[in-house]
C-alpha cells in the first residue's frame, strides 16, 4: 500500500519557493549574518549577556576580611617553598594550589583583594573553556545555557571570591571532562597523557578530586565488556594521573594518619543533601526555588529523548531509558557524592558543601541539557533567564555579607598595649586576626592550648593535643607569660566542636579567679559564620 500524502516525507520539489535576497537582506547574507531575531527573543539574550556580565564582576567583589580558611591558605602560601610543602602536612590539603598561590603572591602581595583575585579569574576562565567543551561535545543551545549558569551560580560567585583552590577544581573538571572526551574519540598516547595530566592536577588539588577520580574508573570498569578499548585508554589515563600524584603520597599519609577533620562530625551519605543545599546557595526563598528549577532541570537533561523533534513541533519528547552520555553525566555528579558518603561512612571524616565543587559542573551540565532540550526559542530564553535570574538575587545579597568578625577584633586591639598577651581559644579564630595585627604592635598572639603562634593552625593530632591540656593550665601559662603588668585579651566562638566552648568557657573562668571579671570588648554576632567575641583581663593594678 502506498504511502499517504500526509505519510510522505518533504522533498525539495515541495518546498515553497523563495526569493533571492535583494539589497540590505542580500548584503547580509553574502556577509554570513543571520537574519534579526523577533524582538522578544534578542531582548531575552540581551537580558542573558547582563546577567552573565553580571556574575563576572560579582567574582570580583567580596568583604574585606579573609576568613579561617583563606587566611591558612595565604599564611601557607607566603612561606617559603621548603616550609610550604611542610606546612601543608600540618594542614591536610595536596600542594598544587598553595604554590600557584605561592607564585602570585610573590608578584600581587597578600591583601584580600589580591589574593582572591587568583580565584576569580580563574573562575571567569572557566566560562569560555566550558563553552568551547560543551558546544563541541553537545551543540550550542547547551553550551550557551552551561555558561550562564556557570556565571549566574551563587555557589561558583561565592567560592571564585575566596583564597581557596574551589574555582581551580570547577576548571580542572571542565578540563577533565574535554580529556576523557579526546580519549573515548582517538585512540593513541597523546589523549591518555592528557587526561593523565588533568587527573594528577585534580588529585594535588584537593582531596575529594579522589572520590570524583573513582568515580571515573567505576564508569570505565562498567564500559570494558562494550568499549573495551576506550575504556582501557580511560583506565590508563587515570593510572598516568594517579603516578602524578605519587611524589605526594609521602605526605598525604603523613596528612590521612595525623590530620582528618577534628572540626565537624562526619556526614556519611549527607553528601547528596549536603551538595544540592550549597548549589542552591542558601535558605532564603529565591535560593530553594533555584534549587528545585536545577533539580528539575537536570532530571529533562537526562531523562530527554535523543529524536529530534519535526519541525515547527513545541513538545518535550522524555525517555526512561537515557543515553550514554546523560547517564556518564549523572556518575560524575551523584556518583561522586556517593563515593564520597561511603569514604566519609569507612574514615569518620567530614562533609562540607564548598569540597563538592568536583561535582557541580556535571550536574550543572545536565541542568543546561534539560534546558537545551525545551521546545521553542522563547520557551529556552525565558527558563534560561528565570534560573539566571533566580541565580543573581541569591549571589548578589551576599557579595558584602561579612564572613568574620576579624575586622571588628583586629580594630579593637588597637586598644592594647604592646607586651599585651592575645589569646584564641579555639585556635581557629586565630589566623583572620592575625594577618590584621601589625607585628610591630608588639601584642603577643597566641592560641590554645600549646601557645603556638597564631597565624595559622596545626590540624596534627588535634582532638588529642586539645583534649591532653587542661585549661587551668593554659590559664596559668598565660597569666605568668603577660606578667602583672600586660593585659589578658581573649578571643572565643561559637560553634565550635573541638575545643568544645566548655573548655574555652572554663579557660575565661580560672583567667577571671585569678585578676577578676573581664571586660566584654566584642560581642558575638550570630549573622556571621565565624563569629567572635574579645574579653579583656586588664594589667593588675600595682599596690
Amino acid at each position: 500500500m502506498p504511502p499517504s500524502a500526509g505519510d510522505a516525507p518533504p522533498t525539495l520539489r515541495d518546498a515553497p519557493a523563495r526569493r533571492a535576497p535583494t539589497g540590505r537582506s542580500a548584503a547580509w547574507t553574502r556577509l554570513g549574518e543571520r537574519p534579526a531575531q523577533p524582538w522578544p527573543v534578542a531582548w531575552l539574550a540581551a537580558v542573558l549577556a547582563a546577567c552573565v556580565a553580571a556574575g563576572v564582576v560579582a567574582r570580583f567583589v567580596a568583604p574585606p576580611e579573609l576568613w579561617l580558611d583563606e587566611a591558612q591558605s595565604v599564611a601557607i602560601a607566603r612561606l617559603p617553598l621548603p616550609e610550604l610543602l611542610a606546612a601543608l602536612e600540618q594542614d591536610g590539603s595536596p600542594p598544587l594550589y598553595y604554590l600557584l598561590l605561592h607564585g602570585w603572591t610573590a608578584v600581587f602581595g597578600t591583601s584580600a583583594t589580591a589574593v582572591r583575585a587568583l580565584s576569580a579569574l580563574i573562575s571567569v576562565a572557566t566560562l569560555p573553556l566550558a563553552w568551547h567543551v560543551t558546544r563541541r561535545l553537545a551543540g550550542r543551545r547547551a553550551a550557551v545555557a552551561l555558561v550562564v549558569l556557570l556565571a549566574t551560580s551563587p555557589f561558583l560567585v561565592r567560592y571564585a571570591s575566596e583564597s581557596r583552590m574551589y574555582a581551580l577544581l570547577v576548571l580542572l573538571t571542565v578540563l577533565g571532562v574535554a580529556a576523557g572526551a579526546a580519549v573515548l574519540r582517538r585512540p593513541g598516547a597523546g589523549p591518555v597523557l592528557g587526561l593523565g595530566a588533568v587527573t594528577g592536577a585534580l588529585l594535588l588539588t584537593h582531596v575529594w578530586a579522589a572520590h570524583l577520580v573513582a568515580a571515573a574508573g567505576l564508569l570505565a570498569l562498567a564500559a570494558l565488556p562494550a568499549r573495551r578499548g576506550p575504556a582501557l585508554r580511560v583506565l590508563a589515563g587515570l593510572g598516568v594521573g594517579v603516578l602524578l600524584f605519587a611524589p605526594w603520597l609521602p605526605s598525604f599519609l603523613v596528612q590521612l594518619t595525623r590530620t582528618g577533620t577534628p572540626w565537624a562530625e562526619a556526614a556519611g551519605f549527607d553528601a547528596l543533601p549536603i551538595a544540592l543545599e550549597a548549589w542552591r546557595g542558601g535558605f532564603e526563598l529565591r535560593a530553594h526555588a533555584l534549587g528545585t528549577a536545577l533539580v528539575l532541570l537536570a532530571a529533562v537533561g537526562l531523562l530527554a529523548a535523543a529524536a529530534p523533534r519535526r519541525p515547527g513541533e513545541r513538545t518535550l519528547l522524555l525517555s526512561l531509558r537515557p543515553r550514554p552520555s546523560r547517564l556518564v553525566l549523572l556518575a560524575l555528579s551523584a556518583g561522586t557524592l556517593l563515593v564520597a558518603g561511603a569514604v566519609s561512612v569507612l574514615t569518620g571524616t567530614a562533609v562540607a558543601g564548598r569540597y563538592t565543587s568536583v561535582a557541580v559542573l556535571p550536574f550543572l551540565a545536565l541542568a543546561a541539557l534539560g534546558l537545551a532540550a525545551l521546545p521553542g526559542t522563547g520557551t529556552r530564553a525565558a527558563g534560561l533567564l528565570v534560573v539566571a535570574g533566580l541565580g543573581l538575587a541569591t549571589a548578589l545579597p551576599q557579595l558584602t555579607a561579612p564572613r568574620t568578625q576579624a575586622g571588628e577584633v583586629a580594630r579593637a586591639l588597637g586598644d592594647a598595649a604592646p607586651g599585651d598577651v592575645v589569646v584564641f581559644c579555639p585556635d581557629q579564630l586565630g589566623p583572620s586576626v592575625a594577618r590584621l595585627v601589625p607585628p610591630e604592635r608588639g601584642l603577643d598572639l597566641v592560641v590554645y592550648p600549646d601557645l603556638g603562634p597564631a597565624d595559622r593552625v596545626d590540624w596534627t593530632d588535634y582532638a588529642d593535643r586539645v583534649a591532653g591540656t587542661p585549661s587551668a593550665a593554659v590559664a596559668a601559662d598565660l597569666l605568668q607569660r603577660a606578667g602583672a603588668g600586660s593585659a589578658v585579651w581573649v578571643v572565643t566562638g561559637n560553634g565550635y566542636r573541638v575545643p568544645s566552648p566548655q573548655r574555652c568557657g572554663d579557660l575565661v573562668d580560672s583567667l577571671e579567679a585569678a585578676r577578676g571579671e573581664p571586660e566584654l570588648v566584642v560581642a558575638t554576632d550570630a549573622a556571621v559564620p565565624e563569629d567572635h567575641r574579645l574579653h579583656v583581663f586588664p594589667p593588675v593594678a600595682a599596690p
